[in-house]
């Protein structure tokens, strides 16, 4: 039988440990990318939505919230929540660790989240028919508040071989495993550029921001 309710200091202190050590290593292998800011929000504006790729429209949405969280001093991380049949973008967000001031559970997923539950109010939020998008592949963390909040379907423009969960779905506790069954968590129907963009993005501060956790 699927337990019914899973309180919220369970959920982080199982996988608070998961965060900080995700994102002690997240690319730590990489240096930071000569490419500016700047330079890539000029990239994204001028990136024309290509027609035969699902999600171009919200990735480009979510790339610009990763922007921001960049030029904000946290991880280029961005992520929306999508009507699949309208393609509305109902809630936006992004990573907001560092700043305004240190937040170990505001990836740009919790933010996303947060701020749709925050502003619906509801006993049990409508999240049918909404898709989630964000720019980086989940971490743990963020991958068990999305299948908590019962989010059906969650694309990502870019694979995290080093902080993401996704693809290590199998090691999750066999109850997370139980209660995702038949939704989907895979790689975004984008247009390879934007992919490309999303990492870029990300590493901007990544290697920088991991040695901030590291000396915590």
């Amino acid at each position: 039988m699927i337990r019914k309710y899973f309180p919220a200091f369970l959920i982080f202190g199982f996988f608070a440990p998961l965060l900080i050590f995700g994102a002690m290593t997240l690319h730590a292998d990489t240096t930071n990318p000569s490419t500016s800011l700047d330079e890539l929000e000029k990239r994204i504006a001028l990136f024309k939505p290509d027609p035969t790729y699902r999600d171009d429209n919200a990735a480009l949405v979510a790339l610009r919230e990763a922007v921001a969280a960049a030029k904000e001093g946290n991880y280029g991380i961005g992520a929306c929540l999508v009507d699949e049949i309208t393609g509305e973008i109902i809630q936006r967000g992004r990573n907001h660790i560092f700043s305004p001031y240190f937040r170990s559970d505001l990836h740009a997923e919790m933010d996303v989240l947060t701020g749709y539950e925050q502003r619906v109010k509801a006993h049990t939020p409508k999240v049918e028919g909404l898709v989630l998008i964000t720019s980086l592949e989940p971490c743990p963390m963020c991958l068990a508040r999305i299948i908590t909040a019962g989010v059906q379907k969650v694309y990502y423009l870019a694979p995290d071989p080093y902080g993401g969960m996704v693809h290590l779905f199998k090691n999750l506790p066999p109850i997370w495993q139980e209660i995702a069954q038949g939704r989907t968590y895979e790689p975004a129907q984008c247009s390879p550029g934007l992919t490309t963009i999303a990492t870029e993005v990300f590493k901007y501060s990544a290697e920088m921001l991991d040695e901030r956790l590291k000396e915590k």
